[in-house]
């Protein structure tokens, strides 16, 4: 069979203009770092401020509970982040915060809303701001000035600019700049009160920086060339500053101004310290780096020491309370430890958990999942671990521990690679999750696990049940359980498919030793010419699975792992990647996509029914529709459904250029959405991606935006509670004119309807029962008949709204898989004659038996 295909993709940019005339726009919902920039503690240290890309979080640090959102930064322009938090140095009450662009804004604590915003002078508006501090200092005429100081890059990125502002207006006063041979530089404030100085770490040199002196520079050598530094922390009373740098050293530098400063070593460390930072008092330091292990010094006595150890992930942040109540600890798996001065475990702010991967890549390798019976996501979190996080409670729900083994800290010169988990699946009501689990350092052999856990009704958490040691030499590609089947309750079966080129296929049964005990073994095993095996996937009903051999898809009954068809087309030699049954009334067709082609094929007539020239990243399903969304290399959006290449919906520029998407699930909707501005292929279901900077995002109309606080900020200086919010900033005289109903059947209005029904004696009706059903009913017949005419309309619309991919360059499809447009539409007419998905239940039994079909 000749079938003509799309050789690129520049029929798919004529449909840009109107498609992407929409109300949808990115929004995050979860994920994002909340440890990029160092956290600060309220003033009275039972609060903890956390800065999440351009927004202030407040988090309780007794119970690590979130308490409330600050009013965004700079709501309109997301772009741009908070380089750093501080409190006001004269009001406690107030912070300030630097977005990248130079912008301060000013946030109350109390009402959590911005009073004021200041943009600095720069002389350079594309450049973006890396380090913000206040400084304080005395003039020769003794008044005291509070500036601000930020840093900087030039934009060949030899120089580091130095400046310092008015905190009042914005006028630059004071700048320099650094010659540097490296973009990456550290610095701090040395002093709280009174005289600060500034220290400015690069390379080997270490500036000592006197705002009172206009920025003089003294200039300390740190030592060689091979000790890089890593971090710097100024002393809060004394003239003192402590270094760290690669080899684990901590370098304590007194005597700052003098031709050769006095210097200590504190060296416990092997790997490069990540974060310095003295007590209140400056009696006592703290330390960490890649060790996941916090060190308190005593600046007295260098060897004396002591360790809070086994830290979740490697340390970034160390944060100080007022008067020494808490150490506040920023890990790389995205959280937040607080411990007392005792190095007793205070609570964990954790919103959503990462693994410590070696590259971008490697994040999240178990993709979405979503899990049935709560209604959450299920991906990995910290390393060996997977979260369950509920996208409609925007809650981390726990972490389950799948590896059971302690986390592997780095060596200095050897990479140490931990087992992670690779592959997440959950049967159709979430009873049974199965997981696979990989460790492969190059060097020994490699290990791979494949674990099914059941869910424990009375504990509320998954038990493990079966444990497998490589399931599949050199690893697994693909796990998968068959959907809900006609089978007797426990006949659950699962497929995975491995680097090996075979296919198994597991089974529940009872165990031979225990007999009420049952276990997971394996039942089948299958091969195709010795190619390698990719994906697999089941039919809707179960009864047939689908396996990608190279570039050839093959048919299986899963039962008794019978081989029925082979379908490859000769000028589609790339590999399968992704293969994915449609729903519904598209069950009938398979999904396939390689690295050059997304195609689709009808297993009644073994024919492609549709193919597209498209390089996809990344395919999912809506498991209460037809639709599908892909997603693309330069990061666009099509959603599509397997009967036509008609494109439902496409977004292109999804998300920034530098960054990429991970992984993409739908997630039905506890309740169907009935707003217009979704679209059809989200009222059942929201589609929910996960990009490289590790943040959950969404596509939502922009109706349907957060509450944003600058509407509150209308009302003065009122504390923002839930009271408050329902109190109007003005009252208005003027009403609205309102249109009197007519009842439907006596031709009066609705309002003297009311009237009479209660001017009537009690004794003289009937019972409420027979009366009030049939009376209430009628009332809202006419407006039910108005809402149903506006879904109609918004539906057409909707319809309108698509376009074919194919042009004339696509194969039409064959007379068994036409399907007119509007059956691709859920609709909620009763009388509309839909096709489940048990009406093609057993589609091994009508499938033609073919050996091998090449076209």
């Amino acid at each position: 069979m000749q079938m003509r295909l799309v050789e690129n993709s520049n029929v798919m940019d004529k449909s840009v203009n109107l498609v992407d005339r929409d109300d949808l726009i990115v929004k995050r919902k979860g994920g994002g770092s909340i440890i990029d920039q160092r956290p600060l503690f309220s003033s009275d240290g039972e609060t903890l401020y956390i800065i999440w890309k351009n927004v202030i979080r407040v988090y309780s640090t007794q119970t690590g509970d979130f308490v409330r959102e600050f009013e965004p930064s700079n709501y309109r322009n997301r772009n741009y982040r908070i380089t750093g938090i501080i409190a006001h140095p004269d009001n406690a009450s107030v912070i300030i915060g630097c977005i990248e662009s130079g912008e301060l804004n000013f946030w109350n604590c109390q009402s959590g809303i911005i009073t004021k915003k200041l943009q600095l002078k720069l002389a350079n508006g594309k450049v973006k701001i890396r380090t913000f501090h206040i400084v304080k200092y005395r003039t020769v005429q003794g008044n005291e000035i509070c500036q601000t100081l930020i840093t900087h890059l030039s934009e060949c990125g030899n120089k580091i600019y130095v400046l310092l502002f008015d905190i009042e207006n914005g006028m630059c006063t004071k700048s320099i700049y650094i010659i540097t041979k490296t973009q990456e530089y550290f610095i701090d404030i040395i002093g709280n009160h009174g005289e600060n100085l500034i220290a400015l770490l690069h390379n080997v040199n270490l500036h000592i920086l006197n705002p009172a002196r206009n920025l003089v520079d003294k200039i300390h050598k740190t030592g060689k060339t091979g000790r890089l530094p890593t971090c710097i922390a100024g002393h809060p009373e004394e003239e003192c500053v402590a270094t760290g740098d690669s080899t684990g050293r901590v370098v304590v530098w007194r005597n700052l101004f003098q031709t050769r400063p006095y210097t200590s070593v504190f060296h416990w460390h092997t790997l490069p310290v990540t974060e310095i930072v003295f007590s209140k008092s400056g009696g006592h330091m703290y330390t960490g780096g890649g060790e996941c292990v916090l060190v308190k010094w005593t600046l007295t006595n260098p060897q004396h020491k002591s360790f809070l150890p086994r830290l979740p992930a490697p340390i970034k942040h160390l944060t100080i309370a007022p008067d020494n109540l808490y150490v506040a600890v920023s890990t790389l798996d995205n959280g937040i430890v607080i411990v007392n001065p005792q190095r007793k475990l205070t609570s964990v702010i954790q919103n959503f958990t990462w693994g410590v991967a070696l590259s971008s890549k490697d994040l999240f390798p178990a993709g979405l999942v979503v899990d049935p019976r709560t209604g959450s996501l299920v991906l990995n979190s910290r390393t060996g671990h997977v979260q369950f996080y509920n996208t409609h409670t925007k809650n981390l729900l726990y972490n389950i521990n799948i590896t059971a083994q302690n986390f592997l800290t780095q060596e200095r010169d050897v990479i140490i690679v931990n087992t992670e988990v690779t592959k997440i699946a959950l049967n159709h009501n979430g009873t049974w999750m199965a997981t696979v689990e990989e460790r492969n350092d190059k060097i020994s052999s490699i290990e791979v696990t494949l674990k099914f856990w059941i869910y424990d009704l009375k504990k509320q958490i998954f038990v493990l049940n079966t444990s497998i040691e490589l399931p599949h030499e050199n690893g697994v590609n693909a796990l998968h359980f068959q959907p809900d089947t006609t089978f007797d309750d426990g006949e659950w079966l699962a497929v995975t498919t491995g680097k090996d080129s075979k296919f198994k296929l597991w089974n529940l049964r009872k165990s031979i030793e225990k007999k009420e005990a049952k276990h997971w073994y394996c039942y089948g095993v299958g091969d195709y010419r010795n190619l390698a095996v990719t994906d697999a996937g089941f039919s809707v009903d179960g009864s047939l699975l689908a396996i990608g051999f190279d570039s050839t898809l093959t048919l299986w009954v899963p039962e008794t792992c019978e081989l029925k068809s082979s379908l490859t087309h000769s000028k589609y030699n790339y590999p399968i990647k992704r293969i994915e049954f449609g729903k519904h009334d598209a069950c009938h067709l398979v999904v396939v996509v390689s690295e050059q082609h997304i195609m689709v094929w009808n297993i009644l007539t073994l024919a492609i029914t549709w193919s597209v020239s498209l390089n996809i990243v990344s395919l999912t399903y809506d498991p209460k529709s037809t639709y599908m969304a892909a997603f693309t290399s330069d990061n666009s959006l099509y959603v599509f459904t397997p009967q036509s290449p008609t494109v439902v919906y496409k977004k292109t520029c999804l998300i920034e250029s530098t960054s990429f998407i991970l992984a993409a699930t739908f997630v039905p909707h506890l309740q169907e959405k009935r707003n217009p501005s979704f679209g059809q292929w989200q009222r059942k279901s929201q589609l929910y991606f996960l990009d490289s900077n590790q943040e959950l995002l969404t596509l939502e109309p922009d109706s349907e935006a957060e509450f944003s606080l600058e509407i509150i900020s209308d009302k003065g200086t009122k504390p923002l509670t839930a009271f408050s919010n329902l109190i109007a900033v003005q009252t208005s005289s003027s009403k609205e004119q309102t249109v009197a109903q007519f009842h439907e059947h006596l031709g009066m209005s609705t309002k003297r309807v009311v009237e009479e029904l209660l001017s009537v004696p009690a004794h003289t009706l009937p019972p409420l029962s027979l009366l009030c059903s049939s009376f209430i009913l009628s009332l809202g017949a006419q407006q039910s008949l108005k809402n149903h005419s506006k879904n109609v309309e918004s539906d057409d619309d909707v319809q309108d709204n698509t376009l074919d991919l194919s042009d004339d360059e696509v194969s039409p499809p064959t007379k068994s898989s036409v399907v007119p447009a509007n059956e691709n539409e859920d609709t909620d007419d009763d009388t509309n004659v839909r096709l489940d998905s048990h009406d093609w239940s057993f589609l091994s039994t009508i499938l033609p038996d073919q050996d091998n079909i090449v076209l």
